[in-house]
């Protein structure tokens, strides 16, 4: 039987660009958003970009695996 290792990082950068206020995919397939300073230090707006930034990436991720998964072999019982 296969198994499957689910993978993620988080990392927190300082940044000089500008806030960006929704999440961005970028060409590696990784999703961020950038926050001003003063959120920086704010636990629930730092929560809030985290969660805002993990939640597309999470339905896409587990859509792509269960799309590939239907497309398997059934298992036998």
């Amino acid at each position: 039987m296969d198994t499957y290792t689910i993978r993620m990082k988080v990392e927190s950068v300082s940044w000089t660009e500008s806030a960006t206020h929704e999440p961005v995919e970028r060409d590696d397939g990784s999703v961020e958003i950038t926050i001003a300073e003063p959120d920086a230090i704010n636990i629930d707006k730092c929560e809030r970009a985290l969660l805002q930034t993990a939640y597309p990436t999470l339905r896409e991720a587990l859509s792509t695996h269960f799309s590939e998964m239907s497309k398997k072999k059934p298992l036998s019982r």
